[in-house]
């Protein structure tokens, strides 16, 4: 297990100790979990709490913190900076060496410099994949695709014809990129398929969580912005296009032809209906119902999405509806008296 000093860690994140700098640490943990050589943080306001009992050997905070007795390491993004500190005592992951003898390479296939490649792994003709890449067990590469550089694809990714991925990506298991979109023509009670003969193109530094389904274009491309990051279990249909920096959550799913911008944030389970475009810097809450454009920055929650700040005062609203019905009972009855008494 690696060690360092606090110092080392500061040093390391940019942040300011306050406390012992020579204090070495082990790992991290959780900030209740903590033992004395290891690093935990704080972010979330309603843990600051345990500031006042945990065992953690230092703490990444931000600048403003203070905690008698503890070593903290002081950042303004004390995530950020914890991220980068479990970098330091992540242990390596596992990976195959080398190329095995169980994989099938098509002799047209072009294979970078120190590329790793798994048992029962797959690379078809025309296929390249580029330096230092990784290929986990019983991955799929299809017939003229194309993995960038330092990419690391996890066992059992199926990657199908003519997608391209860029450098730095990593892809976890089950997910399938190039998959037929869902494009069918009805003619009376027959559903004839339409061919989908367009690709994926995914840019450099993209992460796609486990099991996520990204639909080859009926025509042209369906593309994944550069540095975009996807949860587990995402449907991305056929020629939607995602803007450069965006997160989804798990369990999102994106009809076909819808844009979405640069740096938006999306939910867990968000639905958003085909041919819209959602702006940059979007926020869509989780379990949102989008069926309409959305502006850039704009902020929306709810089934169909509306402004955050709508549904709330909606809510709000809704919540008092017990107590103006007992009024409204009150004064139904206080009328009725003084009818009486006429």
């Amino acid at each position: 297990m690696p060690e360092y000093t606090v110092d080392e860690l500061a040093a390391a994140v940019g942040g300011q100790v306050a406390g012992n700098g020579a204090a070495v640490m082990r790992g991290v943990n959780g900030i209740k979990e903590a033992g004395p050589d290891e690093v935990t943080f704080v972010t979330n306001p309603k843990y600051r709490a345990a500031l006042k009992t945990t065992r953690a050997g230092a703490v990444v905070v931000a600048p403003e913190t203070e905690a008698a007795g503890l070593t903290l390491i002081k950042t303004p993004n004390p995530y950020a900076a914890f991220a980068k500190v479990i970098v330091m005592f992540a242990p390596p992951t596992e990976t195959p060496e080398g190329m095995s003898g169980l994989a099938y390479i098509h002799e047209k296939a072009k294979i970078g410099e120190g590329v790793a490649v798994g048992p029962f792994v797959t690379v078809r003709e025309d296929a390249v994949i580029g330096d230092r890449t990784t290929l986990g067990a019983g991955t799929y590469v299809g017939r003229g695709a194309a993995v960038g550089a330092d990419c690391l694809i996890y066992p059992n990714v199926t990657i199908r014809e003519r997608v391209t991925l860029g450098d730095r990506c990593v892809v976890h298991s089950g997910a399938v990129i190039g998959s037929d979109g869902f494009g069918f023509a009805t003619e009376g009670k027959v559903h004839h398929k339409i061919p989908q003969i367009g690709v994926v193109v995914i840019e450099d530094d993209v992460e796609i969580g486990a099991n996520c389904a990204i639909d080859r274009a009926t025509m042209g491309e369906t593309r994944i912005g550069r540095g975009s990051k996807l949860d587990n279990l995402i449907q991305i249909a056929h020629n939607v296009k995602i803007g450069e920096g965006t997160l989804i959550a798990a369990q999102t799913g994106i009809a076909g032809s819808t844009v979405l911008g640069k740096y938006c944030v999306l939910g867990g389970q968000v639905g958003i209906v085909p041919h819209i475009e959602i702006g940059d810097g979007a926020i869509l809450a989780a379990q949102s119902g989008v069926t309409k454009s959305l502006r850039d920055g704009e902020i929306v929650f709810g089934r169909p999405a509306r402004p955050l700040k709508d549904v709330k005062k909606r809510e709000g609203r809704i919540a008092l509806l017990e107590k103006y019905f007992k009024r409204v009972k009150e004064l139904e009855k206080e009328m009725a008296e003084l009818k009486r008494g006429k």
